[in-house]
């Protein structure tokens, strides 16, 4: 039963003993090429590999951080360190990788290589061997059972003698020809176990190369789902660039509270320029050098030092009680604030304001003339700035308040004296009136749209839409740019925590 299922394996499975030598010794000569060349390939490329791993990270340690002068916090520097980290762990990871390569691709097919250069050498060997052996052992029988025929001639006389030679040499001629076939059969096994030897050797030589192919596959897949890892993660950091946020967070770092003037406007032309940009190429050219914004007399903000008086407080009645004499010398329409007013520096002096704008309450609050309600504006005005330069928030609020109680007639409103006083209310213009332009006043606008801004949100408004609505209404009440950042920056925030991305769609 063994022996039939042996010679049935031997009938479906094709051996190498249907190949000529030639063919095999010429198919080993091949696999052992391309074993070879493999190998060159192998080690040419892990050194290419190693020596750009080794420069990238040579030349990143001589950078240093990518967003090293980038503003601290920017979506910017975020996305350049994590390119640096990810250019990094890249190139540390390749050299690990080329270490791998080297020991489990590499190494196995040196050995392999060496093996089969070693079994070659030694088939041809044996081979070589067997066909020498075979060579003289022919040379020998022919020499031996060779009997010329004059020979037999010249001895016919001696019938009985050659008879028994010719037996003999027949006899010996059967076992020539038994050893020679038993030789050629012996050579023919032989060179069945050699075509079997090439046969094994090259279905190893195969194996080894799939096994080593195998890892080597298996190596590049770990490396291409480390790259998108570290690529995801880069590109988390590059989805959540953010340009204006970029731009806001270095005003908002580097702001200074002299300069914390109302830039709405200048915004809101910023924007428009973003937006038309190819139109407006033009007018982009000539706008910076052709127009120089001025603040207008009654909103002037300039809080220049000038040098104290000796008596500020007596300075301070003297001079909030002339806005109020019929009989006083009318003053000129300056536009710098009186120096008792603008060097409100101290916590007392601008409580000293306060105070005084109090008694000045009780004695009268109707002003003389509208060149002296100008003048006492431009006192408010300039005590407005000096509390915004100094967070004075109590002094702000109690003078806010004493703004709606001093007030004028205007000229073309003059009644007689016989009107009754409560008539009046409704041709009175108040301080209040001209000091509301000052930045001072949009905070209370400032937090209606902090909370108009969370409930639209959570309404399911468009982000489009709410940031719209919130540039609109910046404008519209003249929010500080600090204020602007910020609702921009919790807006953003509240809507990443909620789950909207950037291209939220406005239907």
């Amino acid at each position: 039963m063994q022996d039939l299922l042996a010679d049935e394996e031997n009938q479906s499975r094709r051996t190498f003993c249907q190949m000529p030598f030639s063919a095999i010794y010429e198919n080993a000569e091949k696999g052992q090429t391309s074993v070879a060349n493999l190998l060159a390939f192998i080690k040419k490329k892990n050194t290419a590999e190693r020596k750009c791993a080794d420069a990238m990270l040579t030349y990143l340690g001589e950078v240093g951080e990518l967003g090293e002068f980038e503003e601290p916090g920017t979506s910017v520097k975020g996305v350049l360190n994590q390119w640096h980290t990810y250019l990094n762990t890249l190139n540390t990871q390749q050299l690990t990788w080329t270490q791998v390569v080297d020991e489990h691709v590499a190494r196995p097919l040196v050995s392999l290589k060496e093996a089969s250069s070693s079994y070659i050498q030694t088939l041809q060997a044996e081979l070589a061997r067997v066909n020498d052996e075979y060579t003289a052992a022919e040379a020998q029988q022919r020499k031996e059972i060779g009997v010329p025929s004059f020979e037999l001639q010249r001895l016919a006389y001696r019938v009985k003698t050659a008879e028994l030679e010719v037996n003999r040499s027949v006899a010996e001629k059967a076992q020539a020809k038994t050893h020679l076939l038993q030789t050629i059969v012996s050579r023919d096994e032989m060179s069945m176990a050699v075509s079997v030897a090439y046969q094994r050797a090259e279905e190893e030589r195969r194996d080894q190369l799939g096994a080593c192919m195998k890892l080597w596959l298996s190596v590049e897949k770990e490396h291409i789902k480390f790259r998108e890892k570290q690529l995801q993660q880069l590109e988390a950091h590059v989805v959540r660039m953010d340009r204006a946020g970029d731009v806001q967070l270095l005003i908002h770092n580097h702001r200074h509270p002299d300069n914390l003037h109302f830039q709405g406007k200048a915004l809101s032309l910023l924007d428009w320029q973003w937006t038309n940009q190819e139109e407006m190429t033009p007018l982009l050219h000539t706008l910076p050098g052709s127009r120089t914004w001025t603040p207008p007399p009654p909103t002037t903000t300039t809080t220049a030092h000038l040098p104290h008086e000796p008596d500020v407080p007596h300075d301070l009645a003297a001079l909030l009680s002339s806005h109020f004499d019929d009989q006083s010398e009318v003053l000129d329409d300056q536009h710098d604030p009186p120096a008792a007013v603008a060097d409100c520096t101290s916590a007392e002096a601008r409580q000293l304001f306060v105070q005084t704008l109090n008694r000045q309450r009780s004695l009268g609050t109707k002003v003389a003339c509208p060149l002296k309600f100008r003048r006492l504006v431009q006192c408010f005005l300039a005590f407005f700035d000096a509390c915004v330069l100094h967070d004075d928030t109590k002094a702000a609020k109690t003078a806010m308040m004493l703004s709606a109680t001093f007030y004028m007639i205007p000229p073309d409103h003059h009644v007689a004296d016989d009107i009754v006083a409560a008539d009046q209310r409704h041709i009175r213009r108040y301080v209040q009136e001209d000091v509301k332009g000052h930045v001072i006043w949009s905070n209370p606008k400032f937090g209606q749209l902090g909370s108009f801004t969370l409930s639209m949100l959570e309404m399911d408004v468009p982000i489009t839409q709410i940031r719209y609505f919130i540039e609109t209404m910046c404008d519209a009440h003249e929010l500080t740019e600090e204020q602007r950042f910020l609702l921009r920056a919790n807006l953003r925030e509240i809507a990443i925590k909620l789950g909207y991305t950037p291209d939220t769609n406005s239907s």
